[in-house]
């Protein structure tokens, strides 16, 4: 007893440091959480990009060139589809004011004329009170106009801070990761650059595999808005791929986004044929598309990957969603790249090897010893 009290004690111990390490690391991120999450965001960035950066020094380009080259293209087409999008939502503002119009008079008529018979006094009485929240709402906006501003600067400064840091990444030939082995002893250099090798493949595969998965989610989803006709389909269709990038919870918040637009401006037969393609699209992806795409690069039950999504959530909002999931899948795989292994594996138990054991450890026994030994008395049985 002693000696189990002393190792859960000793275990406790070390559990405990680790927690403590852990929050002391997380208050310090978070203290600087600006340049935390621009660092983030770069490094994922830049390994959707640098692989194609890679191609192009194999082809005989030199890095500052290949690199150059694919910063220019990827913020090229990140800005596009930026203006793009905005572009669609503000040409189609008059048409969703009209809907929503549409809309909140269908409501009227059917509170009035429905099942709960509500009065012309009660509808003017709910229709005063929504006016004044939409009034309160906007002074409250226009008293956090100078703290608005203050955040789009801190915005705009975590952009430039991203851009020159996916710059960099991608013209380095190396000598970040060199510098960052530096830091180490010797004798652990050789783990740590195995571990670093496994984290940026499962980052690579993570990345490449989700965006390619989002982008599959969105254009399956496009032409059943078109055939709906459903006029946003070109930002739904970006809302999908922007939410999907996000496993299972993203999806299903951009799910819900489009059956509700498409409630509110089609009808409530529009939106439930949206509801059900969505989840139709849902299982193509879960059941069919991800163990082929993503393989092992993320190799994490559903279950834990919705714990992890939300605590990421809780923890992060937006942004700790986002990254919940590879930074699990890198612990994950990293911790198994690094787990030593024993020469021989131990050997599987089944009952087959266990009755043969007993055979064998029978025959092994003197033969004065064994009960059914020849010359023994037999055994009475009662």
């Amino acid at each position: 007893m002693d000696v189990a009290v002393r190792e859960a004690a000793a275990w406790s111990g070390r559990f405990l440091l680790i927690v403590a390490a852990l929050f002391v690391l997380w208050r310090m991120l978070d203290a600087i959480s600006l340049v935390t999450i621009s660092l983030t965001v770069a490094t994922m960035i830049s390994a959707v990009l640098r692989p194609g950066a890679n191609v192009l020094t194999g082809r005989g380009l030199p890095r500052w060139m290949s690199g150059s080259v694919v910063f220019l293209v990827g913020v090229g087409v990140l800005t596009l589809i930026v203006w793009f999008v905005i572009s669609q939502i503000t040409s189609n503002t008059d048409i969703i004011a009209v809907q929503l119009m549409n809309a909140g008079r269908d409501i009227s008529r059917w509170l009035s004329e429905g099942p709960l018979q509500m009065s012309e006094e009660q509808l003017n009485k709910i229709t005063s009170d929504i006016s004044n929240q939409l009034i309160s709402a906007q002074g409250d906006m226009a008293s956090r106009a100078f703290s608005t501003a203050t955040s789009a600067l801190s915005i705009l400064s975590g952009a430039i801070l991203c851009l020159f840091t996916l710059l960099f990444l991608l013209l380095d030939d190396g000598s970040i990761w060199r510098w960052v082995m530096s830091l180490f002893p010797a004798h652990a250099q050789a783990k740590v650059q195995d571990g670093g090798m496994v984290a940026w493949r499962t980052l690579v595969a993570y990345m490449r595999s989700t965006v390619l998965l989002a982008a599959i989610n969105a254009l399956t989803m496009v032409p059943v808005m078109m055939i709906a006709k459903i006029e946003l389909y070109v930002p739904l269709g970006v809302l999908l791929f922007l939410g999907s990038l996000i496993p299972m919870v993203g999806m299903l918040v951009a799910g819900a986004v489009l059956v509700l637009i498409a409630l509110v401006m089609n009808g409530p037969v529009i939106a439930l044929v949206m509801g059900i393609a969505l989840f139709l699209t849902i299982q193509l992806e879960g059941n069919l598309l991800n163990p082929y795409i993503l393989g092992k690069a993320v190799n994490i039950h559903p279950l834990a990957i919705l714990a992890t999504v939300t605590a990421g959530t809780l923890a992060g909002g937006i942004f700790g969603a986002f990254i919940a999931v590879p930074a699990v899948a890198i612990i994950n795989n990293v911790a198994a790249a690094l787990r030593p292994r024993t020469s021989t594996p131990m050997p599987l138990v089944v009952e087959d090897d266990v009755e043969e054991a007993i055979v064998r450890e029978r025959a092994a026994e003197p033969a004065a010893v064994r009960p059914d030994a020849p010359g023994r008395p037999a055994t009475e049985t009662p």
